[in-house]
């Protein structure tokens, strides 16, 4: 299954299989940045001597930056465009992740709202098609 959601049979690979509303939110959830930011955050905060605000804002800002640029390189196809909606949705879901995780630099935030914000983010996601 590629990462790119499929919202239409002659786009699906081989069978032409077309992505349900499941596979569109697995597909916009940036998995693997989410757990290297998951990563991030443990390392960061046993470490001894550091700026912990300053060193997650940092590392906040790159995610922000990979983010969108990993899930480019993930959806791309040769001779279809870009799908940007999709880039858009998986770096607000990575900054949505990171307010619901509790972790610094959003550790200031009643974690209450954070999850309330993951659970409709995500449920509305899925309702978007990238095309």
């Amino acid at each position: 299954m590629g990462r790119r959601v499929v919202t239409t049979q002659l786009m699906g690979p081989g069978n032409g299989t077309v992505d349900t509303y499941f596979d569109k939110v697995v597909k916009y959830i940036p998995a693997d940045i989410i757990a290297a930011w998951v990563t991030v955050v443990g390392l960061v905060k046993g470490a001894a001597g550091v700026n912990v605000q300053m060193v997650m804002w940092i590392a906040f800002a790159v995610g922000v930056i990979l983010t969108p640029l990993w899930t480019w390189k993930q959806t791309s196809l040769a001779g279809a465009p870009p799908v940007k909606r999709q880039i858009a949705i998986a770096t607000a879901a990575f900054v949505v992740w990171t307010i619901a995780l509790n972790s610094p630099p959003f550790d200031g935030f009643t974690p209450l709202y954070g999850s309330l914000l993951l659970i409709a983010y995500t449920l509305v996601v899925g309702l978007i098609d990238p095309h």
